[in-house]
């Protein structure tokens, strides 16, 4: 049986490393994600494996958000990154497109942009009332925070009134989330 390896595409990095993030590097943050295996004076490779991504979330959770507590850390670290892929020219396209046909049919094209960030990620979405929907992600690589961020965000971006994400579950292969709005 082959052994799956999960690898985290250069759209992910792009997001994560905003203009905003990259702003806020100092030469010793910089040296330690070059350790971890991430350059930045580079284009990114097309893709990394998930144990680089990990650790330059880890970095920049650590380094950048030294106040919070990590699951705080990896929440604003998550919303960042959406506000980043609203930066890169498919985030420019899509967020336009994704307002007009409104957060239910957005949310119904999720997984094709969870997709686009890495090769393993399954999303199972189910809707528990018009606006309301569980939200299970096979995610065990971050903490649920930094995709509950990026949630936030990205509801946020859809320009939903009052946007909630919770934890509603753990366990060794994933989490299931909570999202709602008014």
């Amino acid at each position: 049986m082959a052994v799956e390896t999960r690898v985290v595409f250069a759209s992910g990095f792009d997001s994560l490393f905003s203009k905003e993030i990259r702003a806020k590097l100092t030469p010793a943050i910089t040296a330690e994600l070059q350790a971890a295996g991430v350059r930045l004076d580079k284009s990114f490779q097309p893709a990394y494996p998930i144990e680089v991504w990990t650790a330059a979330v880890d970095v920049l959770c650590k380094r950048l958000y030294p106040e919070d507590s990590m699951p705080e850390a990896c929440r604003k670290l998550g919303r960042s990154t959406i506000v980043g892929f609203c930066e890169t020219l498919v985030g420019r396209a899509l967020f336009p497109l994704l307002r007009l046909i409104g957060p239910v049919r957005a949310l119904d094209r999720i997984e094709r942009n969870y997709a686009a960030t890495n090769n393993y990620t399954k999303v199972v979405l189910t809707r528990v009332g018009p606006t309301c929907f569980d939200f299970h992600l096979n995610e065990k690589h971050t903490m649920p925070q930094f995709d509950m961020g990026v949630l936030e965000e990205a509801l946020e971006q859809l320009k939903v009134a009052n946007p909630r994400v919770t934890l509603r579950t753990q366990d060794a292969e994933g989490f299931t989330m909570r999202l709602e709005w008014t």
